[in-house]
């Protein structure tokens, strides 16, 4: 009988193993650091991001998997140890199955961030990838926009394979659902192979699996949003062979960690795994599931003509489905600046900051609607006259257009008192 496969199942040699591979690194970064900064590859990035870069790229190219998941530690081992650094409570939702909501900040489900993290199916969220969903949180605060924003656990290969992901993804979006999320205050974002899960779940909704839960939403969900999206499992795109030894990613690591993650995919679910390769109608019906859709890439990185090809399959049957090549951009890139703590970001991270904006309900109606349920749920008579008369102006502040509260009629937001809004008892 075999033994069933374990996440980091390392032994002690491989662990003298890891320690010993890991003793050149130092020279290595210091070369890069002599040389790196002035070759062609490395314009426009910080001295501390190209070395960065490189020891992104020798870590994976080094280390077998077994040592990387052991450096890696958990999804929950990372996230308690961020939160402790940030000090900010954790809090974590058991969705059943090995999968759990990591949130970000305090948990709220009026508007929801979903993201789904990369790491080759193989590798738990990264502290810096919590970092930049966190700076993107704080920056649609600043905008008087309030978003929670939760993590999915999903399990890893070699543990578990398709549909398992899929299966915990679409577990999420029921465990959102029950908790009165609208679908379109829903972001769904995913990087990477976070991407790839994403796409499954479209898949999901237009081509159902029956071995998977029931993903549909009752209405088109806010915003997709895919970053890097490994959207192809295999490397005979020309932009890999291109981009070797320019990207963080490599032909070589892309084509192990794509072998064993197509090796659990049935033949029947193929283009689940690979969107890329997706029949043209493969993606019929999408505008009906998601109201908008974001797809980057960076146009120095090893996956990007996978990437576009994807983004011409979504295009073809959805409007609102904007394709962004970052220029000289790697994989993540995004992602490569928080790795690094580079106080200049680059430009996709503000590009997304504001597609999120501008995704899902205002934060002004979504303050009228909490206004018009907390009314509708009163039962009390005290003050409905003068609460029906404020509501009355609140309406009339809105701009039949741009729906923007003008504070100066109104004289700030309503008061949180019984009314009915039609002022039917009066």
């Amino acid at each position: 009988m075999s033994t069933p496969p374990k996440y980091a199942d390392i032994q002690w040699y491989n662990v003298l193993g890891l320690v010993l591979r890991a003793i050149p690194l130092p020279a290595v970064l210091l070369w890069t650091a002599l040389l790196g900064r002035h070759a062609k590859t490395s314009k426009g990035r910080s001295l501390k991001r190209v070395i960065g870069e490189r020891a992104f790229r020798y870590a994976i190219t080094n280390f077998n998997l077994a040592q990387l998941q052991f450096a890696s530690g958990t999804a929950q081992a990372v996230y308690a140890k961020w939160t402790k650094q940030v000090k900010l409570a954790p809090v974590v939702d058991e969705l059943g199955d090995g999968a759990r909501l990591l949130w970000i900040g305090p948990k709220r489900t009026d508007r929801v961030l979903l993201y789904l993290p990369g790491g080759c199916f193989v590798l738990p969220p990264t502290d810096y990838s919590l970092d930049l969903w966190r700076h993107v949180q704080l920056e649609l605060e600043k905008k008087d926009i309030q978003i929670g924003v939760a993590v999915l656990e999903y399990t890893l290969a070699p543990v578990a394979s398709f549909p398992t992901p899929l299966q915990q993804a679409c577990l999420a979006l029921k465990f959102l659902f029950a908790e009165k999320l609208l679908p379109e205050n829903l972001c769904i974002i995913g990087d990477s192979a976070g991407a790839n899960l994403a796409l499954q779940l479209m898949s999901q909704m237009l081509h159902p699996q029956d071995t998977v839960p029931e993903a549909r939403p009752p209405a088109a969900i806010g915003g997709l949003c895919l970053i890097s999206p490994w959207a192809s499992l295999t490397t005979d795109s020309k932009s890999c062979a291109e981009f070797d030894g320019i990207d963080i990613m490599t032909p070589t690591v892309l084509a192990t960690a794509g072998a064993l993650i197509l090796s659990g995919f049935p033949a029947a679910a193929a283009t689940f795994a690979e969107p890329a390769k997706a029949p043209d109608t493969w993606f019929q019906g999408i505008d009906g599931l998601v109201r908008r859709v974001l797809v980057t890439a960076g146009s120095n990185e090893c996956m990007r003509d996978d990437i576009l090809q994807v983004g011409d399959r979504l295009k073809r049957h959805h409007r609102s489905v904007e394709v962004v090549v970052q220029d000289e951009g790697l994989h993540d890139d995004m992602l490569l600046d928080f790795m690094v703590k580079e106080k200049t970001l680059g430009s996709l991270t503000p590009l997304v900051i504001k597609w999120l904006a501008t995704t899902g309900t205002s934060a002004n109606e979504q303050r009228r609607i909490a206004v018009e349920k907390q009314c509708s749920a009163s039962d009390t008579v005290p003050g409905r006259a003068a609460y029906a008369e404020q509501v009355r102006l609140w309406n009339a502040s809105f701009s039949a257009n741009a729906r923007e509260i003008n504070l100066k009629t109104t004289g700030g937001y309503p008061p949180a008192a019984p009314c009915t809004l039609d002022n039917r008892d009066q």
